[in-house]
């Protein structure tokens, strides 16, 4: 799949692309790593979920 086809966080997030420094493809292990992150404070439907929808959506491109 070409990168430009991945599903980026900033497609997932609204105004992401504000405050990102870099716009790149979100893969299971980043989904992961926030998931589990050592003080998770996330509440459901946050950043992780949202990292692990993209992670899907590009499983399936």
């Amino acid at each position: 799949m070409r990168p430009q086809d991945k599903t980026k966080l900033s497609d997932i997030l609204t105004g992401a692309t504000d405050k990102l420094s870099v716009d790149k493809a979100v893969t299971k292990e980043d989904a992961e790593a926030v998931h589990v992150a050592a003080e998770m404070v996330a509440e459901p439907g946050g950043v992780a979920a949202s990292m692990t929808t993209a992670a899907n959506l590009n499983q399936l491109k």
